[in-house]
């Protein structure tokens, strides 16, 4: 008989992170489950305990004490933009924590399996050609936060070893309740509830509208991640997968939306002062490989995601 799964999630207290422990304890009632955070991640069964990812002290301790099974890395510091001011904290946090991670399981837990949330902005000027890109195009990043998670991804597969298996997840945009104001869906919605409640202006300025991302929902990303897991032991040793939703959409797509639901009048307007140049119009992907290997494919409508988008921010505002 196989040992119960000890799945330690870090980031656990994070928007993906609050998603994906209960999809966890649904999926795998009997395992021990462990999240790195702070605050109450409000589910009695699951543990957590705080990490420095910049600590080898502190990541040692958690990993010896544990000794997973599983590893489940989402914690980062993800923000691009941020990511411009800090470029090394950034990288002690992305690509060295990564290192100290890797370095403590080979000592506890060898046979673990890695699954490691990387992004779909390591492709960088990849997405220059317009078409959705698979696993195998060339990474080129162009930012210091997806630089630190190429950097990392390259670091993963020199030192990973060929005992546990090695899972890179490129996350592509993914939106949903609970994302903060950093990210455009929320940056909007909060703008629009807040106009609702007459806290805000109802003339929203923006800046460039046209660019195509693929929006995939938050709940589409935690079953891929239940379904890697599921399977994880019939992949290569290393693998790496997209997460996405295969549709790209302008930005103008959740500013529409927006407008569409609010209760009062909205109109955004584009403000030449908040245009960027686009170095990326179009940032394309296939998720035919993790479908192929899993089974899993996207189940939740944009619609559908903004609008639970928007409540949150509803209910925050009230």
């Amino acid at each position: 008989m196989s040992p119960a799964r000890r799945i330690l999630v870090t980031g656990g207290s994070g928007f993906v992170g609050q998603a994906l422990l209960p999809a966890l304890r649904r999926a795998y009632p009997e395992a021990e489950i462990l999240a790195t955070g702070s605050g109450d991640l409000g589910i009695a069964t699951i543990r957590s305990t705080p990490l420095d990812l910049t600590s080898t002290d502190s990541v040692d301790r958690v990993v010896d004490a544990f000794a997973p099974t599983d590893l489940v890395h989402l914690a980062a510091l993800s923000s691009v933009q941020g990511a411009f001011g800090s470029p090394r904290a950034v990288w002690d946090v992305n690509v060295s924590g990564v290192l100290r991670l890797v370095d403590a399981l080979h000592r506890t837990s060898p046979d673990a399996n890695f699954i490691f949330a990387s992004s779909a902005e390591a492709y960088g000027r990849s997405f220059a050609s317009g078409d959705p890109l698979d696993e195998s195009a060339p990474l080129a990043p162009e930012n210091p936060y997806a630089r630190s998670k190429a950097a990392a991804e390259y670091a993963l597969r020199d030192l990973w070893g060929d005992r546990g298996r090695l899972v890179i997840l490129r996350m592509f945009n993914h939106l949903g309740p609970g994302q903060d104001e950093r990210f455009v869906a929320a940056a909007f919605a909060a703008q629009v509830a807040r106009a609702e409640q007459g806290a805000g202006p109802r003339t929203i300025n923006v800046g460039d509208l046209s660019a195509e991302r693929d929006f995939g929902d938050v709940r589409d990303l935690v079953r891929a991640y239940v379904a890697v897991l599921d399977q994880a032991e019939n992949f290569e040793t290393r693998t790496t997968f997209n997460v996405c939703s295969g549709v790209t959409r302008p930005v103008r797509a959740i500013a529409e939306r927006l407008a569409e639901l609010a209760k009062v009048e909205i109109d955004f307007v584009v403000d030449p002062a908040r245009v960027r140049p686009q170095t990326i119009p179009r940032a394309a992907g296939s998720n035919a490989a993790l479908a192929a290997a899993t089974g899993w494919k996207p189940q939740e409508r944009f619609e559908d995601t903004i609008e639970a988008v928007l409540d949150y921010w509803r209910a925050k505002a009230a």
